[in-house]
């Protein structure tokens, strides 16, 4: 958001509750519309040189030495100028963003700063800043929150995410493999002894993805063991990061309130299955960027309303529909079903229609 409007010229001040930038690698996944996004906001290139780029996404089944799924990107070269998955851990995808930032004169990044207090008036927007022990205050003429699941700004607002958890909850883990001799096939699929995925997502960094269905007796620790044996071929690997948490079919009451409006993970939470919650966070941003500048240049608050309720609508019936359902395949019937289901889904996409119509979807241009 930062960098889409400091490059049209406007005065734009970050502000980050946390002392630097993500540590650890999170969400991976660039689909091909959010690297348009990177390709306006001039840093695609940069991206391209350190991703691992797929054209042609492949679902490796481990247990039956198999291709399971195809999803054949590189199909959409007449709808976009980067018709493949690009595999970057989202802690690098904030540095070339941070680092793009400051080369540009009109923004400001304070980190280990936090909002603490927000009040509007007919005119701007009044923040309350706690950074060194000190309290502040900064007058801005609009705010945008992307604060996250746990926004401040939407509380603020007086905004709720509505929706649904699901029961199950999913487990992340980064192994870091010894050496990159004989690299197996990414991303990999295994039932035995437990569902589990694996995708490379960098030099020697593999990610493990653990849908924790409850087995009694059986520790995230066992799982990621058993995983990394069955999908890594037994390959010696050091532990980098783990993360557990429960999945999400949220949305925020409204995106918009007069001068502050919402963006990313603080507008809408979606499942991870499918890569697209940093992704729509992402194009959230780049959405905003039109209507953001002409309440700017007018000094009106129609256009961030229009741009809420547009926004609502459409991550409500894509993102949010389109993870869900790769959800309830993925966890249906403890995971049983997972494999009937890709391999359903894999011949459905043999009909050159609905071929097309999934990979635009998948992709984020639908």
């Amino acid at each position: 958001m930062a960098l889409g409007l400091a490059r049209r010229g406007r005065r734009v001040v970050v502000l980050e509750r946390e002392s630097d930038t993500a540590e650890h690698s999170r969400a991976p996944a660039i689909w091909p519309r959010t690297q348009e996004v990177l390709e306006d906001l001039g840093v695609v290139e940069r991206f391209l040189a350190e991703g691992i780029q797929l054209p042609r996404l492949v679902l490796h089944d481990v247990d039956r030495g198999a291709p399971l799924l195809r999803l054949p990107l590189e199909e959409l070269r007449d709808r976009t100028r980067h018709p493949r998955l690009l595999v970057l851990p989202q802690s690098r995808t904030e540095q070339l963003l941070l680092a793009a930032l400051r080369d540009q004169p009109t923004a400001e990044v304070r980190f280990s700063t936090e909002v603490i207090g927000l009040s509007q008036q007919e005119s701007a927007v009044e923040l309350d800043l706690a950074a060194a022990d000190r309290v502040a205050r900064l007058r801005a003429r609009f705010v945008v929150g992307c604060d996250g699941a746990h926004s401040f700004v939407r509380e603020a607002i007086g905004a709720d995410l509505e929706g649904r958890t699901f029961p199950q909850r999913v487990a992340l883990a980064d192994l870091r493999l010894d050496d990159t001799a004989g690299d197996p096939t990414s991303p990999r699929l295994t039932t035995q002894p437990r569902l589990a995925i694996a995708i490379r997502i960098a030099e020697r960094l593999w990610r493990l993805i653990l849908p924790r269905l409850s087995e009694p007796g059986v520790g995230l620790e066992q799982r990621i063991e058993e995983a990394a044996l069955r999908l890594l071929g037994g390959r010696p690997w050091q532990p980098v990061w783990r993360s557990e948490f429960s999945l999400h079919d949220r949305i925020s009451t409204v995106f918009h309130d007069r001068r502050v409006v919402l963006a990313g993970d603080a507008a809408h939470l979606n499942s991870p299955v499918g890569g697209q919650g940093m992704n729509a966070g992402i194009q959230d941003a780049a959405q905003l960027l039109d209507p953001l500048c002409v309440a700017l240049d007018r000094d009106v608050v129609e256009p961030l309303a229009a741009f809420a309720r547009q926004r609502r609508r459409q991550v409500r019936r894509s993102v949010n529909r389109f993870t869900t359902l790769a959800t309830r395949l993925l966890l249906g019937s403890r995971g049983r079903l997972v494999r009937p289901s890709l391999q359903l889904v894999d011949a459905a996409i043999r009909i050159p229609p609905i071929r097309r119509r999934l990979l635009a979807r998948v992709a984020m241009l639908a």
